[in-house]
């Protein structure tokens, strides 16, 4: 028995790997990376990129990340990859089984069998398949990438659920300002119709200047339900986000102090460019595509084993006697080991074709990764142009409504002195308002895209 395990043990050292290696080779190199996102080769530090600065955004964020659902989810599937590599990790090990019985048969005096017959058992066996071809090897190598997986995908979905509530929680705020806008501007125009109206009443004012102001202000009223109905939404898609029901979040988010969207945006968007260039490759949604294919690879290397001889070994050990008493004699000592070898021989070309599908089932994953990669690329140059773009559109959007404050402030006075129309006054007015909105979806489209920005490079360079 001895010679027995020293042959096999022989065996394994000799075992070989048989499978294909994974191709490294990047689906895009750097330089191409470098040209397409205008890299200027050094990398601006994650602290010097811009941020918020909003605590109700920062306990909102802390909160949701707690008790989000599809997180929760995510961390249950992480959880059940480790427990899955624990187990498949030890598939090639020997395994070990303690077992005992007892039977006992009757005596039957019509056959002669006169006396009863007791049978005690109890032993210990153990069975192993001897790993020569890297079986084990690549079966772990297969579930450590689904553990890869499981994690990168976490952290993708804190990417994302970062990511939607920021969004929310920026259009609440910018719904939030424009009630605020529009109901200054209600109150404005109502101050505007008492004038009309004053004038109207002394004779100086026709009924079209009555009937122009009164329609301002019922237009203007009108579109605040709409702007209600927004808050709403936002408020119950946060509340989702974050796991709960509305009214349970942990601020009162129709506190609106210090609202975000009201900030002017100052940064050197040119050091967005300043990336590192494997900024692409450390996305978690890449990584977790990556690892994907290298799983796929360990199962192709799975199936490669399986057309290679395969050798067993099991052996067993124990007592068995017909008296409880005697069981655990020397005399009741019984012990067996049976190898074997199992070489394919024929098999209706199964094995090849599986490796066949496997093979392909790889490719498809590595074009999955392809696109993923290819898509990510061109998002975090969507992105960085976006902020550009639109930081440079806010400019422009802040030297309108100063502009437009001056026209409607010199329009007033000089209706109240009775030197233009009431259709001008009426005219800029509805001009303030609407360079006063459009100022805040200025904003609200710079911290829009700054989220975008963060996303696309995958919540930071790690």
């Amino acid at each position: 028995m001895i010679r027995c395990f020293l042959f096999f043990y022989l065996l394994l050292l000799c075992g070989c790997k048989v499978g294909d290696d994974y191709d490294t080779k990047p689906f895009i190199n750097d330089e191409k990376i470098k040209d397409v996102l205008h890299i200027e080769g050094k990398t601006t530090k994650i602290d010097e990129l811009p941020i918020f600065n909003d605590n109700d955004l920062n306990t909102l964020l802390k909160f949701a990340l707690k008790n989000n659902l599809s997180r929760k989810k995510a961390i249950e599937n992480l959880q059940k990859a480790r427990y899955q590599l624990a187990i498949q990790s030890k598939q090639m090990f020997p395994m070990f089984n303690a077992q005992g019985n007892y039977s006992f048969n009757k005596a039957d005096n019509a056959h002669n069998f006169s006396e009863n017959v007791n049978a005690f058992k109890m032993g210990f066996d153990v069975s192993w398949e001897i790993d020569i071809w890297g079986k084990g090897q690549y079966i772990s190598e297969q579930y450590s990438e689904f553990v890869k997986n499981s994690g990168y995908s976490l952290i993708n979905t804190d990417v994302s659920l970062i990511s939607e509530i920021m969004l929310n929680y920026i259009k609440l705020r910018e719904a939030q300002e424009k009630l605020r806008i529009t109901q200054k501007n209600l109150s404005l125009q109502n101050e505007i119709l008492q004038t009309v109206k004053n004038k109207h009443i002394s004779g100086t004012e026709d009924d079209l200047a009555l009937n122009q102001a009164q329609y301002t202000v019922e237009r203007t009223r009108t579109s605040i339900p709409a702007i209600d109905l927004q808050i709403t939404t936002y408020q119950n898609n946060l509340a989702v986000l974050s796991g709960v029901i509305p009214g349970e979040l942990p601020i009162n988010l129709d506190i609106t102090r210090n609202n975000i969207t009201t900030k002017t945006f100052k940064y050197n968007v040119k050091k967005l460019y300043n990336l590192p260039l494997n900024v692409i490759r450390t996305r978690p949604d890449v990584l977790a595509a990556e690892a994907n294919v290298k799983a796929q690879n360990a199962t192709v290397n799975t199936a490669i084993t399986n057309l290679y001889p395969t050798i067993d070994l099991s052996a067993a050990f124990g007592y068995l006697s017909n008296s409880g008493h005697t069981l655990f004699n020397t005399e009741s000592q019984v012990y067996g080991y049976s190898p074997s070898l199992l070489l394919p021989i024929w098999n209706w070309n199964q094995l090849a074709n599986n490796i066949e599908v496997q093979k392909h089932q790889r490719e498809y994953y590595l074009l999955d990764y392809n696109e993923i990669f290819l898509t990510a690329l061109i998002e975090l140059k969507n992105a960085i142009s976006a902020v550009e773009q639109t930081y440079r559109r806010n400019v422009h959007q802040q030297i309108t409504l100063s502009k437009m404050k001056n026209i409607f402030n010199l329009t007033q006075q000089k209706y109240e002195n009775g030197l233009v129309e009431f259709t001008d006054v009426a005219m800029a007015e509805q001009n303030l308002l609407d360079a006063e909105l459009a100022l805040i979806e200025s904003n609200t489209d710079i911290l829009q895209n700054l989220v975008a920005f963060y996303k696309a490079i995958g919540g930071g360079y790690n």
